[in-house]
C-alpha cells in the first residue's frame, strides 16, 4: 500500500451504547473503499469486526477490531468497539490510541447509558468528538429528539452540521449545514437558515477576529466558516451531529468527509 502523508491519516474510535450499529456502519466503510464486495450483516454474522465465533454467536462485538479505509493517498482507521459494559477495557484501549471518537446514537432511543459512558470516556482523553445519529430510516427515528436529547445531555456546543429530510419511513436523504446546497426543499428552508445560523455562531467563538466581524452583523465566507467550525472542534468547543442511515449507505461519504476535514490528524 502506498505512503500515506500523516496529514491525511485519521485514527477514530467508534464508540457507542450497544446496539447503534457501529458494525453496520463499519461495514458499509469497507464496501465503499472497495476493501470488500459485499455489505455484511450482523443478523447473517457474516460481518468483517464480528469474526470470532463468539461475536456470531452473540450478533454483538467483543473485541475492538482495525477497519482500516484508504483511498486516493488518503487513511482513515476505524476502531470498532463493543457496546456492552462487559467489553469496558476494549473501548479504555482503543481511545489510548486515537485521535478522535465517533459516538454512534441510534435515531429511535436517543441519549442511553452506553451514550454517556461514551462521551465520559472521550472527555477523559481529551479527545475531539462528533456524534452520528444512525438508523434515520427506522420507525421512530427522530433526528430533532436526538439533537434535543444530546443538547441537553451535553449541552449545546453540540451543533448539527446536517439536516435530514424525511424521518423514519418517509426518509429521503440529508441537506449539509455547514455546506448548503444552491437549491433548498422550500418545505426546509428555514429550518436549515435557523441550523446555519447556529453553526456559524458556534465557528465564530472559537476565534476572537471572527467572533468581531461576526457579531457586527458581517456575513462569515464558507472558509472562515470551516477554519473557524474545525479549530472549534479539535479544541473540544464543538461537536458536529451529523445523520445517516449507515445500513442503507446514505450519508456515509459525507461522514467520512466531515472526518477528514474537521477531526484531527495524527499531525495535529
Amino acid at each position: 500500500m502506498p505512503t500515506v502523508d500523516v496529514r491525511n491519516l485519521r485514527n477514530v474510535a467508534l464508540v457507542s451504547h450497544s446496539g447503534a450499529g457501529k458494525t453496520s456502519l463499519s461495514e458499509t466503510l469497507l464496501f465503499n473503499v472497495n476493501a470488500t464486495t459485499r455489505v455484511g450483516r450482523v443478523e447473517d454474522g457474516n460481518t468483517v469486526s464480528d469474526y470470532e465465533p463468539e461475536e456470531v454467536k452473540r450478533g454483538s462485538s467483543v473485541q475492538t477490531t482495525l477497519i482500516s479505509c484508504a483511498w486516493d493517498g488518503q487513511k482513515v482507521n476505524f476502531l470498532d468497539t463493543p457496546g456492552y459494559d462487559d467489553f469496558l477495557g476494549e473501548v479504555t484501549a482503543a481511545l489510548r490510541v486515537v485521535e478522535s471518537a465517533v459516538i454512534l446514537v441510534a435515531a429511535q432511543s436517543g441519549v442511553d447509558v452506553g451514550t454517556e459512558r461514551a462521551w465520559s470516556m472521550a472527555e477523559a482523553n481529551g479527545l475531539p468528538k462528533m456524534f452520528l445519529v444512525n438508523k434515520m430510516d427506522r420507525e421512530n427515528a427522530s433526528f430533532s429528539r436526538c439533537v434535543t436529547d444530546i443538547q441537553g445531555t451535553f449541552g449545546n456546543k453540540c451543533v448539527p452540521f446536517n439536516l435530514p429530510i424525511g424521518e423514519a419511513q418517509d426518509f429521503q436523504g440529508m441537506i449539509s449545514v455547514i455546506n448548503p446546497p444552491a437549491d433548498v426543499p422550500s418545505e426546509m428552508a428555514e429550518e436549515l437558515e435557523a441550523a446555519r445560523g447556529r453553526l456559524m455562531e458556534a465557528a465564530a467563538e472559537s476565534d476572537d477576529a471572527l467572533a468581531d466581524k461576526y457579531l457586527e452583523g458581517e456575513e462569515l465566507t464558507q472558509e472562515e466558516i470551516e477554519t473557524g467550525a474545525r479549530s472549534a472542534i479539535q479544541k473540544g468547543e464543538m461537536v458536529p451531529i451529523l445523520a445517516c442511515p449507515a445500513i442503507k449507505n446514505m450519508g456515509v461519504e459525507e461522514f467520512v468527509e466531515m472526518v477528514l476535514t474537521f477531526l484531527p490528524s495524527p499531525a495535529d
